[in-house]
């Protein structure tokens, strides 16, 4: 969801002096780290901080580490689809029905410090993908989730067209910021609860849950 690296440079929010290592060896860091889950790994995608490295530099710590583990990078954003479910049951001679999610993520910009004015910027990612499941954002180094019930056109088996609802989840991805002596403490920013959000996708019927 990006800002896996600092970037801090001399004109950044963040102060040089005050990163715990450098960017070669947060580099190897993670790699060390994901290495053991790269299959698991659907891809990753930029953040402002790594942004700083590619305006002074044109180099991209999250495409390197990518590239590193072998899985995709995504840019500044990814359209992502599961399809869960499809299990044949012998004994019964049936296959379950396919369950479809589209989650639309990227890193977002902005926010403000309320819970409303992050998730607020996650909602108008809806004016850039439409359709989605779930949106996701990790700009505002926060766990939040926001979600509201639209209406779409559906057919069914017989091509007749019918009104149903569908739920929409907005959600603020997590942070592993730390607080004390950062630039979020010299700013006034509220600290953040550490950790990444859990989205579980439910395989026997469209249900979809996140929690913290």
């Amino acid at each position: 969801m990006g800002d896996l690296f600092d970037v801090a440079t001399l004109d950044s929010a963040t102060e040089v002096w005050g990163q715990q290592m450098s960017i070669n060896g947060a580099l190897q860091m993670l790699v060390k780290k994901f290495a053991p889950i790269q299959k698991q790994i659907i891809g990753a995608i930029t953040g402002n901080h790594e942004d700083r490295l590619v305006r002074y530099s044109n180099f991209n710590p999250v495409q390197t580490l990518c590239d590193m583990l072998e899985v995709p990078y995504c840019n500044y954003s990814a359209v992502l689809r599961f399809r869960i479910g499809g299990h044949k049951n012998s004994r019964l001679n049936i296959v379950s029905p396919t369950v479809e999610y589209v989650f639309y993520a990227h890193h977002t910009t902005g926010g403000g410090a309320t819970i409303g004015g992050k998730l607020n910027r996650i909602a108008k990612l809806n004016a850039i993908f439409a359709g989605a499941d779930a949106y996701l954002g990790g700009h505002n180094h926060a766990k939040a989730l926001g979600e509201e019930t639209v209406y779409t056109l559906s057919k069914n088996g017989r091509g007749e067209a019918r009104l149903t609802q569908k739920k929409v989840m907005y959600i603020d991805t997590g942070s592993f910021l730390v607080y004390e002596n950062s630039y979020a403490e010299k700013q006034m920013l509220t600290p953040a609860h550490t950790g990444a959000v859990r989205i579980r996708m439910d395989g026997s019927r469209k249900d979809l849950h996140v929690s913290y």
